[in-house]
């Protein structure tokens, strides 16, 4: 049984993105990966998309179409992980909630524009002039993100011992008699 292979593709797509997504899961949480700066992980995230849309855009058989999607996919995977906390810290105070729902609809106008601007230049350029500019889009957003984002604010540190060796602040004097 053939299937279409349009269809096999799709599904190939899915698959590996869905796939990569899974098992990369503990990637993220190894120490080196946890102690980049934000503005460098999210440009080597950036890079990681770029590389697999390059690989999209000259991949020609369907083990090269899963290593593009794979490295993509791991390329989004450090993105979303990063992206909502980097948010969250340019919010002041109190204002996390409002930060997180410009940024939402942002993603929010970016699917409804995507397709639009996609398909036309898919239509007047073809696939691989479509994954080579979206892959240039993304080195440009890893120039900038080394360049523009603020490093989020270390973790706080563990208060310093007092001349006790206690970490609990000193007690306020009590009322004099």
């Amino acid at each position: 049984m053939t299937g279409d292979p349009v269809a096999l593709h799709r599904r190939a797509d899915e698959s590996a993105a869905a796939v990569t997504t899974v098992v990369a899961q503990p990637l993220i949480r190894l120490p080196w990966v946890a102690r980049l700066a934000t503005p460098a992980a999210l440009a080597l995230a950036h890079l990681l998309l770029a590389a697999g849309l390059i690989g999209l855009a000259l991949t020609r058989t369907l083990p090269a179409l899963i290593a593009s999607v794979a490295v993509k996919s791991l390329g989004d995977l450090l993105v979303v992980g990063r992206i909502y906390a980097l948010v969250t810290d340019l919010a002041p105070p109190g204002a996390s909630g409002r930060y997180l729902a410009v940024f939402g609809t942002s993603w929010g106008i970016a699917a409804i524009l995507a397709p639009v601007l996609g398909t036309q230049l898919l239509a007047h350029a073809g696939t691989t002039a479509l994954w080579s500019a979206m892959a240039a889009f993304c080195v440009l957003l890893a120039a900038l993100h080394l360049r523009v984002t603020p490093e989020a604010p270390r973790p706080p540190q563990p208060p310093a011992a007092n001349e006790h060796g206690s970490t609990e602040p000193a007690a306020a004097p009590g009322p004099r008699h």
